[in-house]
């Protein structure tokens, strides 16, 4: 399980006095201030072509009445930048000079399903995938059930399953009675994001090497990683842009993995700051790496693929969420939706 510090007070007060209160315990319920000069930043990398019709951009009116009507809340979280006049990527290389963050320990993709509209940083830079590679594993076993190879009734035996912590898997053992259904595999991997019941799916499929082989089916990066290299677990953003396209089109058929996702970390990553929205979102931390993969039900839903290293100085021997780069990943979130917010949102 992913034990999270406490992120700081005053970062939590702020966030509550914003949008109210949440339960944000462990266990998920059912239930520079100074705007940044176009000159100030590097050119731009996104993929939105100027010819694109003009319904399909938010007019200068438009994006001053979300920046006026947001301008409390910006100017609260101190993130008060030129948002209707910088791109996403110009967006977030000012948060992170202001933030003291070299550039080259984020990597992000963005997209607009409705639009297409896309813009990413580090997108073939290689990241950590930390327990994100839960995602597309449990996508690949939704696939098999669906084509009829197994049954979500099926018990199967767990007491030989790989393990990364043994207390961790005699302790399903020992709850499971020695074995586990695909549904409870699928929660406890995706709702609490444990390695036993994740490494029992992957035996499904012939273990976790033979289904990284197969998660080409969602996609494949342009860069030198094409999904996850199983030896290292690095990946990029510019692949798991993919995976959530591919689950945002097909939300019927990964209902219960997106039901899973919902329930998981309320309140935390993604929803730090997002409380009042829907996110549907797979965290993922270990040693160095903090990431989450999310769809963001904003008025215009949107995906985001969102991996970061030595945030808050974590490295590869960390053993905990670093608070201080806890909180640098939750800003990150909170200026990529108020880009959004300012520029697509409303966009059909």
């Amino acid at each position: 399980m992913i034990a999270l510090l406490a992120v700081p007070f005053l970062v939590y007060f702020v966030a509550r006095s914003l949008y109210g209160s949440q339960n944000v315990e462990d266990k998920p319920s059912k239930s520079s201030t100074v705007a940044k000069k176009m000159s100030d930043i590097s050119p731009e990398k996104a993929e939105i072509s100027p010819s694109l019709p003009k319904e399909l951009l938010k007019s200068e009116e438009a994006k001053q009445a979300v920046m006026e009507a947001d301008r409390p809340s910006m100017e609260a979280m101190g993130l008060a930048y030129d948002y209707a006049h910088m791109s996403l990527v110009q967006v977030v290389e000012a948060y992170l000079a202001d933030a003291g963050i070299d550039p080259s320990q984020v990597a992000f993709s963005y997209k607009n399903p409705a639009t297409g509209h896309t813009f990413s940083m580090n997108e073939t830079q290689p990241m950590t995938a930390g327990s994100t590679y839960k995602l597309p594993l449990n996508m690949l076993v939704v696939d098999a059930v669906v084509e009829g190879q197994f049954t979500l009734t099926e018990r199967f035996d767990i007491t030989k399953t790989d393990y990364e912590y043994k207390f961790e898997h005699d302790a399903y053992v020992n709850q499971f009675g020695g074995a586990m259904t695909i549904p409870d595999m699928q929660e406890y991997s995706l709702v609490y994001s444990e390695n036993t019941p994740a490494y029992a799916l992957a035996e499904r499929l012939g273990g976790l090497d033979a289904a990284f082989a197969m998660m080409d089916k969602y996609g494949q990066s342009k860069g030198e990683i094409p999904t996850i290299r199983s030896e290292d677990n690095k990946t990029t953003t510019d692949f798991y842009i993919q995976v959530l396209e591919h689950l945002y089109r097909n939300q019927e058929k990964y209902a219960d993995i997106i039901y899973y996702m919902d329930m998981s970390f309320p309140g935390k990553y993604y929803e730090t700051y997002l409380t009042h929205l829907r996110v549907v979102q797979k965290p993922g931390y270990v040693g160095e790496a903090l990431n989450v993969d999310a769809m963001v039900f904003e008025e215009s839903p949107y995906l985001i693929a969102l991996y970061t290293r030595y945030l808050g100085g974590s490295t590869e021997y960390s053993n905990e969420v670093n608070g201080y780069g806890y909180m640098q990943l939750t800003g990150l979130t909170y200026v990529i939706n108020q880009w959004h917010r300012v520029n697509e949102n409303g966009l059909a």
